[in-house]
């Protein structure tokens, strides 16, 4: 269990570093309605990951993660490979992309008119942000499939799901912890935080998809050994 446990964080720490699920909840906490929309759209991250990463742990039992001596079947191998290569080509991208908004231009659309959102509409656009992004599906994937391939036991890959869910939804929760616990600064705080992301959008990406792609790459090639 703690061998899957320890293998499994760098895919959460992966999702929860979603820039644009950090500024949206700092703009929904700033709306009139911010508490109860926060909420619901910290709820609609959480089941979405939730719902994947479970998809993903019971589709590799499904596959057959192991091979006699124990060790992780080919399958899973070149699963990595695959999605470390996409993630590293991703990085290339990434360092290609210069959005009008990360240079102080408007928002992407599903950010904008936050303070017109009910809790219903918070709920979606937080699932929405873990759906649409290819960089959380494939952190998921792997890590439901590693969850899979290293814990044999029911309570062991139930809390390392538990594990995944709480650390992948770090980037909504630790706002949310902020905004309620942080005192009379918590809005500067929040605002300094917001600035910052989006200033430093790409960079965070594109050193993100690099480190995930190589050490997802490298799992993959090494179980090939």
């Amino acid at each position: 269990m703690h061998h899957a446990t320890g293998q499994i964080l760098s895919h959460a720490v992966g999702v929860a570093i979603s820039p644009l699920a950090l500024i949206a909840i700092i703009l929904i906490l700033a709306s009139p309605r911010g508490r109860a929309n926060a909420v619901a759209f910290m709820l609609g991250w959480v089941a979405a990951v939730a719902v994947v990463l479970v998809a993903a742990v019971t589709l590799g039992e499904a596959a057959d993660p192991h091979q006699r001596d124990g060790g992780p079947a080919t399958w899973v191998s070149w699963f990595r490979i695959v999605f470390g290569v996409l993630l590293l080509l991703m990085a290339l991208r990434q360092l290609k992309i210069h959005n009008a908004w990360e240079s102080g231009g408007p928002l992407p659309p599903r950010l904008q008119r936050l303070d017109e959102f009910r809790p219903g509409r918070c709920v979606a656009l937080g699932t929405i942000l873990v759906l649409s992004n290819p960089k959380n599906i494939i952190q998921m994937a792997v890590g439901g499939v590693t969850v899979a391939e290293g814990d044999s036991s029911d309570v062991g890959r139930t809390l390392s799901v538990i594990v995944f869910i709480v650390i992948a939804s770090l980037g909504v929760l630790v706002p949310l912890a902020v905004h309620f616990f942080g005192g009379a600064t918590a809005h500067a705080t929040l605002d300094r935080w917001k600035e910052w992301t989006v200033r430093n959008h790409a960079g965070i990406m594109s050193v993100l998809f690099l480190v995930l792609g190589a050490k997802t790459l490298g799992d993959g090639l090494s179980g090939l050994m």
